[in-house]
């Protein structure tokens, strides 16, 4: 995967900036962008599909919402609550609103009256047949949000000139617009199916400390990947600039300072729950999430044609010395950022 392709997954994925997207993948496969692709949606939303739960403070829901339990494995501690498919929590949101349809229905309508701003969005497709992936597009009150391959999350960053508004109803709205077949090499438009089921969930955003976290797996966890974000390894990549966590504590802040090149992207790797501050010149720049013992990675674009100057207020330029910190929090595994230079 090159930074094209990472921008064109960002852009599926949101209505506005794609400097303002957290990228999670669950990194099945770095170098193959569709499989990639398709395999995180798969693997999260068989382990982490949200759901709607009635009653929650946070926002008042209409219509009123249906629970159910889902089975889980024997070695699993405790059943999954699920509503129209997804469960309670995930990404560090509790889902306060569902609603689910079959094909070849084509439209969810979903309306909230939210008490706070701090919204996820969820989405989901099954049972479409191997290797279909339908197309979605996700509005709310009339505005366009994000369209794409159906399946994940997104955190809108900014409402403004949407209409939503804290107390005042706002009516979200997911639609299958198409749908594509992975023939072995690409994606491949290919007829809507005429089975299947899809669903629409909006979650709240709730502190890391009342966050429900999984368990801790037992024994040693899995050593992190080797090869960065876009395919680089070190050997391929030797430009990259590597911040790894301290081998004896990986709760500790690292910091280095360099000699600051234009920087094409900054990806996050982690396994453990928590966050990951990533500070350039005390500025904070990026802040990456996990809510899992999954190993994914999260990341945005760098500072070409001056981003960060008109985001952050950086100006760097290429041969100045700078200082890069990262912060974990919560964090009790090993982790890594890159620095991939233009």
């Amino acid at each position: 995967m090159n930074l094209t392709d990472l921008k064109q997954v960002l852009d599926e994925r949101s209505g506005g900036s794609a400097e303002h997207v957290m990228h999670h993948v669950r990194l099945h496969g770095v170098r193959a962008k569709v499989v990639a692709r398709r395999r995180r949606r798969i693997a999260t939303w068989a382990t982490c599909a949200v759901v709607a739960l009635a009653g929650i403070a946070a926002a008042a829901v209409v219509p009123g919402l249906r629970a159910d339990v889902t089975p889980t494995p024997a070695d699993s501690p405790s059943p999954v609550r699920t509503i129209e498919g997804f469960p309670e929590y995930a990404w560090g949101a509790r889902v306060v609103a569902a609603e689910s349809a079959a094909l070849p229905e084509r439209r969810i309508e979903l309306t909230i009256v939210p008490t706070t701003l701090d919204l996820v969005i969820f989405t989901r497709c099954a049972g479409t047949g191997d290797n279909v992936e339908p197309d979605e597009k996700v509005s709310v009150n009339g505005h366009f949000l994000f369209g794409g391959g159906c399946g994940g999350s997104s955190r809108q960053m900014s409402w403004d000139g949407l209409d939503v508004a804290v107390g005042k109803p706002a009516t979200f709205v997911m639609t299958i617009a198409g749908a594509k077949r992975f023939d072995g090499t690409d994606l491949v438009p290919v007829a809507i199916p005429d089975s299947g089921t899809f669903g629409l969930a909006i979650g709240v955003r709730i502190p890391f400390d009342q966050y429900p976290l999984p368990p801790r797996p037992s024994g040693p966890l899995d050593p992190l990947h080797q090869t960065l974000m876009a395919g680089c390894t070190e050997r391929l990549c030797p430009d990259a600039v590597i911040v790894r966590s301290d081998p004896a504590d990986p709760t500790r802040p690292v910091q280095r300072t360099l000699t600051w090149k234009t920087i094409d992207s900054v990806d996050m790797l982690s396994q453990t729950p928590g966050l990951l501050h990533v500070r350039v010149n005390g500025v904070e720049i990026i802040t990456g999430e996990w809510w899992d013992y999954a190993m994914s990675s999260s990341g945005r674009f760098g500072d070409r044609r001056g981003a960060w100057k008109r985001e952050f207020g950086l100006d760097l330029k290429p041969g100045d010395p700078v200082t890069i910190e990262i912060v974990p929090e919560h964090i009790t595994g090993a982790w890594q950022v890159v620095f991939s230079p233009a």
